[in-house]
């Protein structure tokens, strides 16, 4: 049965990625949007390295893994394709999970081809592997599941979900020690940081070329795991939700 399970959630993984890669919604805020806020951030200030290539894997895993449900999951509202998922034999959770695991490979392969231009134009070597794979892989995976609760909101329009989602992605990135070092913050904003799951990919990723860990590798990954399963678990019953009023 879980195999079953697996296998189905797989299929629609393998059929977002040859349909919504490509689509306007998922380009713009997936790929162009970080790098634009990536360029408007870095240039014409004197950053080293250590600072900026961060920044760069940090914001494009935070936008491209958050972006392919907004856009799949209301164009298949408008189809009727999502609710006919649901009537073949696949729990809802399975149709979920193959969504998110689209939105993580995504997330994933966008996030490796920038940053490893990132570090061969810095030259800036990986100094720990392990801190780097697990940082981008885990928050590829929680921003994919942020995306997917987002796409709860009963629309046909990916417009209308994106909108809100970015009222959302946007004050995370202020309070994540992304633009303001997290040892220059007050404590509250310390406290709030600690609480933003962009606060934690970046301290992954720092500790993953070398640089010293602000809360600590072991709670960077606590809190990357229970933003996973929030996320999972408030969007299946978000989604349960809108699928008993329709």
């Amino acid at each position: 049965m879980l195999l079953d399970e697996l296998r189905r959630s797989w299929a629609i993984t393998i059929k977002d990625m040859k349909i919504y890669y490509l689509r306007p919604p998922a380009l713009m805020f997936g790929v162009l949007f970080p790098v634009a806020l990536f360029f408007t951030f870095s240039i014409g200030r004197s950053m080293p390295p250590e600072r900026l290539l961060p920044v760069l894997a940090a914001q494009t895993v935070f936008w491209s893994a958050s972006s392919i449900g907004p856009t799949a999951i209301p164009l298949e509202r408008r189809t009727r394709t999502f609710e006919r998922f649901l009537s073949a034999p696949i729990s809802l959770i399975s149709v979920l999970w193959g969504k998110m695991m689209a939105g993580f490979l995504f997330g994933l392969g966008i996030t490796t081809l920038a940053t490893g231009i990132g570090v061969v134009w810095a030259s800036q070597p990986v100094l720990n592997p392990l801190a780097f794979a697990i940082g981008i892989m885990l928050s590829a995976m929680v921003y994919s599941a942020m995306g997917i609760l987002f796409a709860s909101i009963p629309t046909g329009s990916p417009g209308e979900v994106i909108i809100p989602l970015n009222f959302v992605r946007i004050p995370l990135m202020f309070v994540s020690g992304m633009f303001i070092p997290l040892d220059q913050m007050p404590k509250i904003g310390v406290y709030a940081a600690f609480l933003s799951p962009l606060s934690h990919t970046l301290d992954l990723i720092r500790l993953g070329i070398g640089r010293p860990s602000y809360f600590g590798s072991l709670s960077n990954i606590g809190v990357l795991i229970v933003w996973l399963l929030a996320f999972l678990f408030v969007g299946q019953i978000f989604h349960k939700i809108i699928m008993k009023r329709e």
